[in-house]
């Protein structure tokens, strides 16, 4: 058989608009993350706030603790501005539940206290109309201390933390 010297055109190939498979629908809005989600334990704090405890690991031999304040939510669902007072930064401690010791903030050189964000006269004042983090260290327990009562003034204690390392 002779091959065909008038072979038929190609079949068209589908344009975009026409082929279902490439359409685009729009996407679906993005929810932001809960920020109270990653939180090891949480408590209400200032007025409709959540203070989440969401970091409790040992570096060398400090231990860093971070929370996370999470403003309360208006109509809209976004976040209202909101201000809370903590009690003094001097009564930051956790107790370390083998000993039964109390331990305090770390101090640096010059007798401030390893706090971020720092304190305002000598209290923690976390105010915002977003999630904001309150960093702590403090000199970390023996490895022999699995968990961590820590006292935030204000909020109240965590009970039964379980430190990493």
């Amino acid at each position: 058989q002779a091959p065909n010297p008038n072979p038929a055109p190609p079949a068209p190939t589908p344009t975009p608009a026409s082929n279902p498979s490439l359409i685009r629908e729009p996407a679906a809005p993005q929810q932001q993350p809960d920020p109270a989600a990653q939180a090891i334990q949480s408590k209400p704090f200032g007025d409709g706030g959540t203070l989440a405890l969401t970091k409790v690991k040992v570096v060398g031999q400090i231990l860093n603790v971070e929370f996370m304040f999470i403003p309360a939510k208006n109509e809209n669902g976004g976040y209202r501005y909101t201000s809370a007072r903590t009690g003094k930064v001097a009564d930051f401690a956790y107790i370390d539940e083998s000993t039964s010791k109390r331990i305090s903030l770390l101090q640096d050189e010059n007798g401030k206290y390893m706090v971020d964000p720092s304190p305002y006269d000598k209290d923690i004042s976390v105010s915002g109309g977003s999630p904001r983090i309150i960093a702590l260290k403090f000199p970390a327990p023996p490895e022999t201390s699995p968990t961590i009562t820590i006292d935030f003034p204000g909020a109240g204690s965590f009970d039964s933390v379980p430190v990493s390392r």
